[in-house]
């Protein structure tokens, strides 16, 4: 008598998605990340002014949250788990959001500098402007709205946040590794533009719509690759380790299809991060 695990199973996406569909998940994403580039650029970098590693990830918190508030079904009526789950969900997704400000406003309080808040504030205002519906209205709303925009906003706020803003706090800036975030970044979004094609409202067009599902997957196996040069070549990482790491992370890319259930894109991509810091840590 085989024993039924569907109960299992749903016990654990039950625990799994408020966990990831309340932002802690890629919150820790951007933590690992900003602490990959923290080791990267000053070996085991502890500034005076603390880790920027933890405030990156609670304003992930806040700011994924606000972007989420202005998700809209697509002209069709489709709409994303992740919308669906906010609407059942309201005070949990408020509750992330409330934690993420907390924590950045105990961050400043004890480290918190002229210079940092000069740093922050054009990728804050990018983030505020990302989604706000008022900003070109007659295209969708938002800065999201402009074609094609969407991959380099992201990419680039991400590179920006977790790799050029530690590096000029530790004095040791790296074009490099900002360019290294970028392309690890735009690697890593291209799959979710391709899941999200039909949600989209008809006004925001991003890659997919015009180079279609299959030629989005190789862009972004190329700019992982991209990532695994500077990875290697300016960011010293071991060729070998990296070479069998990489193969695996476009694999997972490669295997990308809309008929895949929302976590493999929003916990297994999203948590390929994760990874790339263990790697630092077992073998740089």
């Amino acid at each position: 008598m085989t024993r039924n695990i569907n109960p299992v199973i749903n016990t654990f996406n039950g625990i799994l998605r408020p966990f990831v569909y309340a932002n802690f998940w890629v919150a820790g994403a951007v933590w690992a990340l900003t602490r990959l580039t923290e080791f990267q650029t000053t070996n085991w970098w502890e500034p005076e002014s603390g880790s920027l590693a933890s405030f990156n990830a609670a304003a992930t918190l806040v700011f994924y949250g606000f972007a989420r508030l202005f998700e809209s079904p697509s002209p069709e009526g489709l709409q994303s788990k992740i919308s669906k789950w906010r609407e059942a969900m309201p005070r949990t997704s408020q509750l992330s959001m409330a934690l993420g400000v907390a924590f950045m406003l105990v961050y400043w309080l004890f480290f918190g500098s002229w210079k940092l808040a000069g740093l922050y504030a054009a990728g804050l205002l990018i983030a505020a402007l990302y989604p706000l519906p008022f900003i070109l209205s007659r295209k969708g709303g938002g800065l999201r709205s402009i074609p094609g925009l969407k991959l380099f906003l992201i990419a680039g706020i991400w590179a920006y946040v977790t790799a050029g803003i530690p590096g000029i706090m530790a004095g040791n800036f790296s074009f490099e590794a900002v360019l290294e975030r970028f392309f690890w970044t735009a690697a890593l979004t291209l799959p979710f533009d391709v899941r999200d094609m039909q949600v989209d409202a008809g006004s925001i067009k991003t890659i997919p719509h015009y180079i279609g599902q299959r030629t989005t997957i190789t862009m972004a196996n190329f700019f992982l690759w991209l990532s695994f040069f500077f990875q290697v070549y300016y960011l010293e990482m071991p060729l070998a380790t990296m070479f069998g790491l990489y193969a695996l992370f476009s694999t997972i890319l490669l295997m990308t299809n809309t008929k895949f259930g929302d976590l493999y894109y929003s916990f297994l991509i999203e948590g390929l991060p994760f990874l790339l810091l263990g790697a630092w840590y077992l073998f740089a």
